[in-house]
């Protein structure tokens, strides 16, 4: 229990409550939300938990670390949103609204921490190229790999010639191809960050390698490599 005293320290929403559903059922009670909160994992009931209606969930993970309540809503499976909810009581509003049937773009605009509108609705149409590039641009998750990458992706995602290929990430490192799925067509520079220093080691397809280059130049590097 000694995670979970730590988890009640940074979160006094569920401060005195050993587990995460329980504390989201009260907040639930407490807003007059028609929703049953159970243990995502029965086995370790302390750190998550997810509440659902027909097809669509929504899952709260507890931070390890710092005040955070992580909000995962899915549809069959999919993730549709997600995002750090700034409070138990914005979780749950966040997840009644995606439970009751609200689509992606509706949610978002609603509750901004689970990213843009068009985040949601490129995921709603199954667009994942253009999904992938919003979801590294606007990071609003902070995701360490799109942390490393952002300022080669602030400048490639002005590029239309760019954004048409599809981003693909492994281990840190950034491949954009023509089309999808792994390994992708391997025409185009391979971009993998030196930390989070926005300085970049890049592989050409030909087999040149720039070990020590900024994002201006990856994306010189990057655009030279495309068809005329």
């Amino acid at each position: 229990m000694e995670f979970w005293g730590d988890a009640a320290r940074w979160n006094p929403e569920i401060a005195g409550i050993d587990e995460t559903h329980r504390a989201w059922q009260d907040e639930f009670d407490r807003l007059g939300l028609p929703l049953v909160a159970h243990a995502r994992d029965v086995a370790n009931p302390h750190r998550s938990a997810t509440v659902a209606n027909g097809d669509r969930t929504a899952d709260l993970l507890l931070g390890m670390r710092g005040r955070s309540f992580y909000l995962v809503l899915r549809r069959q499976q999919n993730t549709s949103l997600q995002g750090f909810a700034p409070s138990l009581t914005a979780a749950a509003h966040a997840a009644q609204l995606w439970l009751s049937g609200a689509r992606p773009g509706e949610v978002a605009a609603e509750w901004p921490f689970l990213g843009s509108v068009a985040l949601a609705e490129a995921r709603e149409r199954g667009d994942q190229r253009k999904a992938k590039w919003l979801w590294m641009y606007e990071n609003h998750c902070a995701d360490l790999i799109a942390v490393r990458l952002s300022s080669f992706v602030s400048l490639a995602f002005h590029e239309p010639p760019v954004r048409v290929l599809w981003p693909q990430t492994s281990h840190f490192v950034l491949h954009l191809s023509a089309t999808p799925g792994w390994p992708g067509t391997g025409d185009t520079p391979v971009i993998d960050p030196v930390g989070e220093t926005g300085r970049y080691l890049v592989r050409t397809h030909t087999g040149e390698v720039h070990p020590d280059v900024d994002a201006a130049r990856v994306l010189r590097l990057v655009l030279a490599a495309l068809p005329a």
